[in-house]
Parts: C-alpha cells; structure tokens; sequence
C-alpha cells in the first residue's frame, strides 16, 4: 500500500527485488490459473454445451437427465441413466464457498498492479470491472445451471470473460514492469488546482 500513496509510480520505476517478487507473483498466479484449465479440461470440453453436461450432467444420448421424485439423477431406465454424473448442491457450494473468499484477494492485488501502469483509466476500470463480474458470474451460475443445463453458454461466456481478463491482469503488468517506461505514472491521491 506505501507504494500506492507516492504520486508518480509507475511499475518500470521498482528496484529489481520488489520487480523480482511481483512477477514471481504473477507468474505463480498464471500457473495456478493454467492448472485450473487443465483440471476443467480433464472434466469437460470448452463449449458451452459442455459447461452445462459438467453441471447437469448427461445421458447416455446426450440429453438431460432427469431427476426422480427423490432426486436422483441417474434413475430410471438404463438408457436414461446418467453417462455423466450431475454435480450435487452440496458439490457446487463446496467449488463456490472458498473460490468466493479467495479469487477476489487475487483479482484486487492484480488490480492494484494494473493501476501502476500506463494504461488510461477507463481501460484499467473495463478490466478489472471484467475481471470481478465474470468471476462472480463464473462461480455463481452453477447454481441456476445445476436447474437448466441451458444456461452453460453463460457459463461458458463468463469462464472465457475471466481467462482474458486474468491474462490482460497479469500480462499487461509484466510487460510494464520490465519492459514498459514510466508515464504520467498513477497517482492514488489526486490533487486539486494547480
């Protein structure tokens, strides 16, 4: 936060060490975001149809599937069962509960980052009101498409929004940082008159 009160900063001006952290930082950031692609890759396929079999779940014909009177998704016939398993409330809330507590510390220290750049200011607001919004959207659309596989497209739409917007969060910074040059810089105490 010292570093936000100076008038004038602009990432490039950081001695080598705070440089060295920060994209030690970003870089251990990008990797977790990749892992977390992988992880999605490994359940699913990247189309909105898809986002809505991971939630929902399918059946055997693609459809799906519908849950008995006690809910149980994989009921009925044998080519009405489930070839793949719907995730649970329970399972949905357990993704949300701890991503909603951390991926916003994520998105505010990269923002903070973004804000030392050249960037104009309507750009780093689009960004990081990107970043926020398609995360929400991301972790709390499961919710609605547990209910209507329909809406995997929002789903979809909201994963892709936080890729793009996690990648200008963590590319554009770097690129300031060690090969960017100072600017007007970001001042986070305007001053008045002259």
């Amino acid at each position: 936060m010292h570093y936000l009160t100076r008038q004038r900063l602009h990432l490039s001006r950081f001695h080598p060490l705070m440089k060295g952290l920060l994209t030690l930082y970003i870089v251990s950031v990008a990797l977790g975001v990749w892992v977390a692609t992988l992880k999605y890759s490994d359940r699913a396929t990247w189309s909105p149809q898809a986002a809505g079999r991971y939630v929902r779940g399918a059946t055997a014909d693609g459809g799906v599937p519908e849950p008995d009177a006690f809910g149980d998704p994989l009921a009925g016939t044998a080519e009405g069962q489930a070839t793949t398993p719907a995730l649970s409330r329970r399972q949905i809330v357990d993704i949300i509960h701890p991503h909603l507590f951390t991926v916003p510390i994520i998105l505010f220290i990269l923002g903070h980052l973004l804000h030392l750049t050249r960037l104009p200011d309507a750009l780093k607001l689009a960004i990081n009101v990107a970043a926020f919004l398609s995360f929400f959207t991301t972790f709390l659309v499961p919710l609605l498409v547990a209910d209507r596989a329909t809406l995997g497209w929002l789903l979809y739409g909201a994963g892709t929004l936080l890729l793009v917007s996690l990648a200008a969060l963590c590319l554009v910074p770097l690129w300031e940082m060690w090969i960017g040059r100072p600017g007007e810089g970001f001042d986070a105490l305007p001053r008045q008159g002259p």
